[in-house]
């Protein structure tokens, strides 16, 4: 009995057990199925109030079960936090991108002990430095800061995240500047697999890739825009065994591309755009079996291609665009010969020098689906056999010297989207043949040439084109047919160059609300734009160079991009901007006949990139607004009548590239604001009244500037030294100041000026279009920065050839003191104009060594001594100044000084003789009336002592000679005196 209440107890006792278990793991079921962690809890709402959040994105981070916050993740199991993700694409559901995250992190995150994602990017933490703590987050396998506003050093901390898989510091798009002076804690991530460090400054590491080289697990490197300047041209080992994915582009490499970059046998993508590579292309392309996408655009390649490129078996995207490959263009039929033939889907080799003709080869790339050999110097006819590659869909040979007729083949390309061969020299005629079976044609580009379009009026085109490129050609009624009336869906109509002289076709203004892009550029086009261009749909319109005239017309709310420069537009702008709704991000109205003030109705499209308002008659001061511009790229106010002084608010314009304020009347002193447009690349202020000195922080604060023009104001002092920081300048003009001193030996420090082989990209390649881009030669290209020179005695303007002129302009100053030598060491100069200073001393004998100098002009000075012989060797001199100073001796002859026959150019030297002056008498080298440098003073004393020696010594042996070899002389000698001495 008492054993049987024992067992009943038991089982009482048991069943309580497992109800309050049952109850408890309900309890506690329940609560891990209604809240997270309430200590993480705690940590997520003390982390939130270090943000700035004015716009309530953060609105849901209430209540208790914070795994259901926006941006919170929790593990389903343990309800731990293990991912938060704030980043800007995840958050964003605004307007306007200032609805941002803000303020400062606080390290309360340590408190989620569980955390293994954590996101950023694309906020704005003002600057700020990463937090050093994130470091300690050891669980974290995701990171993303990318472009989220932090600033400073890259905390080495970060290499304690040994379970990082994924770290992106991106900060392109940001205005804050990351920076590291050493990668030693990069190899400590063993794990990581996709690192992105764009523009982030590693410009203090020369051995960057010991570090990268040391990561074995990394798939996906990016680095464009780091500064890196060192590439090693050989490597013991490397690790990188995984990588898949290269981006090296627009950095400061200037070697031959190493061989080791091509041992990477599972790399499919390398983008080495933007750099200055020198040399072949290595023949270890061959050994990249698996590779599936070769970019090398934008460099300077040079010599031929490869001929192992052929090895290339599992190659699908070939890009080589943008570099300097001088080879016959039948070298590419190495890649039709070998296996690279039946994978092949892309070939692009745009932009180089590639030479030669187009041959049958190219048939053989069955699986070929973009060609581009765009902008190289080919020649001869487009093969017929182009029409034997059924998976063309696009085909680029634009910007060649292509001659002959268009294949009557290409109508058999029933995939093609894109056609464009405009550019060359192709003549003959062009029929509905053509296009027979082109019924997926969107974009049809036939400009510059000379094509007679003939088409039977009851044609029905078999496709509908998005894009009309009929640039220069004169088909009359053809074009309208083609474009008008029986295309109805087309949004690119370019009738640009198309030699229009009167009023605008009615059919181009009645199919206006389904146009995206109009270009009716350089024609000569009269009358006013049509009120109904207000109720089109268009984001791009250019009317540039022709002669519409009235007042600027009313535009869609829809405009984007507008160009209405080189026209007779009058008027005030202020109607045009006092518009409603207007969103356009390019405003080009510059050579007109506008007049009035710049309103301040202008700063309510602060978003602007670009604004040209140049060449017009626009009075008044700038308004203070424009400090509201933080976007803008390029501001040209230039020629105009503008006054006051230029405001500090320009200060705040980070990303400025060009600046024009020249040829107005603006005065006072460059304000040091203006040291924060770190960005800048053109600076011209020249011809106003500008005053003080020149500051110094022009060569201290703007690294990037290619173009920097003060002339002809008022500044004064001496030229700072600074100025030779400027490593990127190839246009210095300081010319007609009250600038004294001597001119600094460090000017020959501006690399730039020294480079005999410039590279092949617009000074503003940052505003064009992109290359291969369907839109290539049609719409908007952005601001395309020209100039106005003094070069070669003449006012000269320089815009598609401006990257390649080098010019030091420093006439008319007072600058004293000797030329320095080391400025002739800058061999790529091309213009060098000292004249109208107090400059003494000789010609350095190495000027030869400038030897794509085609200006010198040295006159009104105080030169002197004898012209170098070295002169005669500067072949592209077409331009002699050198009047009007105190130069001697005997003219140099031979090679171009001999086509320099005008007797002008050395007037004002009366010491100099020979053509084309007076020849020399005798022997005569120089005058002994000119004043001669000390150290040939020192020569002269020197020759009139020795002269004096040998006159004793002649005069010595001539006397005593006799007197010790004659008795009957030596006896009547000293007779002679003694009778004088002892006079009886």
């Amino acid at each position: 009995m008492e054993l049987q209440m024992r067992i009943r107890i038991f089982a009482i006792f048991a069943q309580l057990v497992f109800l309050l278990g049952f109850l408890s793991s309900t309890v506690c079921i329940e609560e891990s199925k209604f809240s997270c962690r309430e200590s993480e809890r705690v940590a997520l709402l003390e982390f939130k109030g270090g943000l700035r959040d004015p716009h309530s994105l953060l609105s849901s981070w209430e209540g208790g079960d914070c795994c259901n916050w926006r941006g919170v993740s929790c593990n389903n199991e343990t309800k731990h936090v293990v991912s938060i993700d704030l980043g800007y694409r995840q958050l964003f559901d605004g307007p306007s991108t200032t609805w941002r995250l803000s303020g400062e992190i606080k390290v309360s995150l340590l408190g989620l002990k569980y955390l293994n994602y954590l996101d950023f990017s694309y906020n704005d933490f003002g600057g700020i430095d990463i937090p050093e703590f994130i470091g300690s987050i050891r669980g974290l396998s995701y990171l993303n800061l990318s472009n989220a506003g932090f600033s400073g050093r890259i905390p080495p901390q970060l290499g304690n995240l040994s379970s990082l898989r994924y770290l992106d510091l991106n900060s392109f798009y940001s205005l804050h500047t990351l920076y590291t002076d050493d990668l030693e804690w990069l190899p400590r991530l063993s794990s990581l697999r996709f690192l992105d460090m764009n523009s982030v400054n590693l410009a203090r590491i020369d051995d960057w890739f010991r570090a990268i080289n040391m990561i074995r697990s990394l798939s996906a490197l990016y680095l464009p825009n780091c500064l890196l300047k060192a590439m090693p041209a050989f490597l013991s080992f490397h690790n990188l065994t995984s990588l898949v994915t290269l981006d090296l582009s627009n950095n400061q490499f200037n070697s031959r591309i190493p061989n080791w970059l091509f041992n990477m046998s599972n790399l499919e993508y390398l983008n080495l755009q933007f750099n200055h590579f020198q040399g072949s292309i290595p023949d270890t392309f061959a050994n990249l079996t698996s590779f599936e996408t070769i970019k090398l655009g934008k460099n300077e390649l040079v010599g031929p291609i490869p001929r192992s490129i052929r090895k290339l078996c599992s190659l699908r995207v070939l890009d080589l665009s943008s570099n300097n490959i001088t080879d016959d263009v039948s070298a590419l039929a190495e890649i039709s010969s070998g296996c690279a033939r039946d994978s092949l889907e892309v070939l692009n080799f745009r932009g180089n020098n590639l030479a030669g003709i187009l041959s049958d080869w190219l048939e053989k790339l069955k699986k070929l689906i973009f060609l581009d050999l765009g902008n190289n110097l080919l020649q001869g006819s487009i093969p017929a056999s182009i029409g034997n590659i059924p998976t063309l869909r696009n085909l680029f040979l634009n910007h060649n010297m292509l001659n002959g007729t268009l294949p009557e083949s290409i109508g058999q390309l029933s995939d093609l989207t894109v056609l464009d061969v405009s550019y060359n020299s192709l003549t003959g005629i062009v029929s509905e043949v053509h296009f027979h079976r082109l019924s997926k044609l969107a974009h049809l580009s036939l400009g510059s040439n000379s094509f007679l379009m003939n088409m039977s009026s009851e044609w029905e085109p078999p496709f509908s084109l998005k894009l009309i490129g009929l640039l220069g050609l004169q088909a009359g009624a053809e074009i309208s047919s083609m474009a008008a009336e029986k295309q109805r869906e087309y949004n690119v109509l370019d009738l640009s160059c198309a030699e229009i002289n009167d009023t605008a076709p009615d059919w181009i203004w009645n199919y206006l609300h389904h146009i995206f892009l109009l270009d009716l550029s350089h024609n000569q086009i009269t009358g006013e734009v049509p009120g109904r261009l207000k109720y089109a749909s268009m984001e791009h319109i250019d009317l540039s160079f022709n002669k519409f005239e009235g007042a600027l017309p009313a535009l869609p709310a829809s405009i984007e991009y507008i160009d209405f420069s080189s026209n007779s537009f009058s008027g005030s702008i202020s109607p045009l901007l006092g518009q409603p709704m207007l969103i356009f991000s390019h405003l080009f109205i510059s050579d007109n006949l506008l007049n009035g003030t710049i309103p301040a109705s202008l700063c309510h499209y602060s978003e602007m990139f670009a604004i040209d308002l140049s060449g017009n008659f626009l009075s008044g001061e700038l308004p203070e607004c424009l400090a509201d511009f933080t976007s803008l790229s390029s501001l040209d106010l230039g020629n105009n009548k503008l006054h006051g002084e230029i405001p500090s608010s320009m200060g705040t314009f980070s990303w400025l590239q060009v600046l024009h304020l020249n040829n107005n009347s603006f005065h006072g002193e460059l304000p040091m604001a203006l040291s924060s447009c770190t960005r800048l690349v053109a600076f011209d202020v020249s011809d106003n009244k500008l005053s003080g000195e020149m500051p110094t922080w022009i060569g201290e604060s703007l690294p990037f500037l290619k173009i920097l023009r003060l002339r002809s104001n008022m500044f004064y002092g001496s030229i700072p030294r600074e100025i030779s920081l400027l490593t990127s300048l190839q246009i210095l003009d300081l010319a007609g100041n009250n600038l004294s001193g001597t001119i600094p030996c460090s000017l020959g420090n501006m690399t730039a000026m020294a480079l005999t082989h410039k590279p092949n990209e617009r000074i503003l390649a940052v505003f064009q279009r992109g290359i291969g881009s369907v839109l290539d030669n049609y719409g908007p290209s952005g601001y395309s920065e020209s100039l106005f020179l003094v070069i070669k005695g003449r006012l000269l303007e320089y815009s598609k050839n401006l990257q390649y002129v080098a010019s030091i302009d420093v006439s008319d100053n007072n600058l004293s003191g000797n030329l320095p030598h080391e400025l002739f060491n800058l061999h790529g100069l091309q213009n060098l104009n000292f004249s109208g200073n107090n400059l003494t001393g000789k010609i350095p004998e190495n000027i030869g060594q400038l030897e794509l100098l085609e200006s010198l002009d040295l006159s009104r000075n105080n030169i002197f001594g004898s012209i170098p012989a070295s002169l005669s060797l500067l072949t592209y001199l077409s331009h002699l100044n050198l009047s009007h100073n105190k130069l001697s001796g005997r003219i140099p002859t031979g090679h171009q000084l001999q086509t320099l026959d005008d007797p002008s150019i050395y007037i004002g030297n009366p010491g100099l003789c020979g053509p084309p002056l007076e020849e020399c008498k005798g022997n005569e080298t120089y005058s002994t009336k000119l004043p001669v440098e000390d150290d040939e003073f020192d020569s002269e004393m020197l020759g009139f002592y020795i002269g004096i020696i040998l006159g004793f010594v002649s005069g010595f042996w001539a006397i005593w000679g006799i007197l010790l070899f004659s008795e009957s002389i030596r006896y009547a000698y000293f007779q002679f005196i003694d009778r004088w001495l002892y006079p009886s």
